[in-house]
């Protein structure tokens, strides 16, 4: 039986998922996806009550007058779920939807808007735009999620206990926003970025270098991206990535010592260390680095 298109057209938004689409598709026809999936039941159309079944998935299809190909979106990033969450309200003009967006981190720069729960406007605040556009092209770039364990752990050295009181208040008060994920996604990108950097992975993690100058080496690029005030606690930053780099120290011990493969299916950072070492960014720091002795034999 051919299923002619509802007749209010709906326009998919980049990333959206099929059952978000759906949602808006029924209700701008003014009807309920379950009424349109009981008709499509009774009429034979769909078996199964399974909203993955393919005879389901084809008639929503038809009923929008589109493709699967445009609901491209990947369920997964090598073998992390890509969370399904709420899109930018600007871009979608109001309109509640969901999509997977694998490309963008917490920030929708085309309208400085904060993605995080509740949204709201970033106003004037830079360095949260600046943050994001570092996150798309240094992280998101090499299959780096906006939830992945380096952003994570990003967003744990970035609390207002280690930052400073004094230093979000300043903030508050400057850009007028209360919402510290927002205004601390600054130092968060920089913790990601500084663990998924080839040249500091390779020097930080390297089995062959004494502990204490890795310690060391640690320290210092904590404390450049969350400097020490009179109420700030950069150590406990220093203290959560190097539990990390002990971690992934480990792994690349144990392959070295049974001749096996680096296996990091937690981090799944160390894959980096593979990577060229040409950072541009990078080479700036690791002169320095060097220049103070950071890398040890």
């Amino acid at each position: 039986m051919r299923i002619a298109a509802l007749p209010v057209r709906t326009r998919l938004y980049h990333g959206e998922t099929l059952d978000s689409y759906i949602q808006r598709h029924a209700a701008r026809n003014f009807c309920m996806p379950s009424d349109v999936d009981r008709a499509l039941r009774e009429r034979g159309i769909v078996k199964s009550k399974n909203r993955r079944d393919p005879a389901r998935v084809q008639a929503w299809l038809n009923l929008a007058g589109t493709s699967a190909e445009r609901f491209a979106a990947p369920e997964y990033v090598l073998d992390q779920e890509v969370t399904e969450r709420v899109l930018c309200l600007h871009c979608t003009r109001g309109e509640p939807a969901r999509g997977r967006l694998t490309g963008i981190g917490l920030v929708c720069v085309r309208h400085r808007r904060w993605l995080g729960s509740p949204q709201i406007d970033l106003h004037g605040y830079f360095p949260a735009l600046a943050a994001e556009r570092h996150f798309r092209r240094h992280l998101a770039a090499r299959d780096v999620l906006h939830d992945s364990l380096p952003m994570l752990i990003g967003r744990a050295c970035a609390s207002p206990a280690i930052i400073g009181a004094s230093e979000i208040d300043r903030r508050r008060t400057q850009f007028d926003i209360d919402a510290i994920d927002a205004l601390t996604y600054p130092e968060q990108v920089k913790i990601a970025r500084l663990l998924c950097l080839p040249i500091f992975l390779c020097a930080a993690t390297d089995p062959d270098t004494d502990a204490a100058k890795r310690s060391s080496l640690v320290t210092r690029a904590v404390a450049k991206i969350i400097p020490a005030r009179d109420d700030a606690d950069p150590w406990r930053a220093t203290n959560r990535v190097w539990t990390t780099i002990t971690h992934l120290t480990a792994r690349r011990r144990d392959a070295r010592i049974y001749g096996a493969p680096m296996r990091d299916t937690y981090y799944n950072i160390l894959r980096f260390t593979q990577e060229p070492r040409d950072d541009s960014a990078a080479s700036g720091w690791s002169r320095e680095a060097q220049g103070r002795g950071g890398y040890g034999a």
